[in-house]
């Protein structure tokens, strides 16, 4: 298992609005899964995503 931090942003009345996560995944897919999941909000325009450390 890998943590992960996932920070993205979105344009929300108005305003930009950055959130970020750590989210522990068991492969590359299950990250993408959690990236396209964000990305069907209309109001997300970037996500990026690092590899935490222990």
């Amino acid at each position: 298992m890998e943590k992960y931090r996932i920070t993205y942003s979105q344009k929300f009345m108005g305003q930009t609005i950055r959130e970020s996560y750590i989210k522990t995944v068991s492969g590359k897919g299950e990250l993408e899964q959690a990236v396209n999941a964000l990305y069907c909000d209309p109001h997300v325009f970037k996500v990026v995503y690092r590899k935490v450390e222990d």
